[in-house]
């Protein structure tokens, strides 16, 4: 696999100026997959609210009691750079229990061809609490055209939204 970015320029309610990339190394396509780094920019005061509440991602596994194929993945820390960037990163655990050789190939699966952006934005609003935009802009880069352009009603990443807005 190549490496791959995918830009989400403003799904936040009420905010049009936070966005967030997540860029995928390069890597064989049957080797564990490697952590997927987001950056996250946007202005000083959206940013402050928008990494205290990715604060509690890293606290996904006690914050949500259903254990689907699609939850085998955990979330780093975020790291705020300057008072506009912020980074975290997503971990895969999809085969860090063999036991279940069945199960790990499915959550690896769901890891691998699941845009991680759109886990992301489904644990801002289950995790977060925060309220996402109607109609978010997906961009999927490969490093050569064409360039992916999608646009996507927040109802096809979460079937919930959030009540928490960024934005005073």
């Amino acid at each position: 696999m190549d490496e791959l970015v995918i830009k989400v320029p403003s799904p936040f309610s009420g905010v049009d100026d936070v966005g967030f990339s997540a860029r995928y190394p390069a890597q064989a396509w049957n080797e564990r997959l490697r952590d997927v780094p987001f950056i996250v920019e946007g202005p000083p005061l959206p940013m402050r609210r928008l990494v205290q509440r990715l604060s509690l991602f890293t606290a996904k596994d006690s914050l949500i009691t259903d254990r689907g194929d699609d939850e085998a993945y955990s979330w780093t820390s975020p790291v705020q750079l300057t008072d506009e960037v912020c980074v975290l990163a997503f971990r895969d655990h999809s085969l860090r229990d063999l036991d279940d050789e069945g199960q790990a190939g499915r959550q690896y699966i769901w890891n691998l061809v699941r845009p991680l952006a759109f886990t992301f934005l489904r644990d801002c609003v289950r995790l977060g609490g925060l309220r996402l935009a109607d109609r978010i802009a997906v961009v999927v880069d490969v490093g050569r055209p064409p360039l992916v352009d999608l646009e996507l009603q927040r109802s096809a990443i979460s079937a919930e939204n959030g009540t928490l807005l960024l934005a005073a």
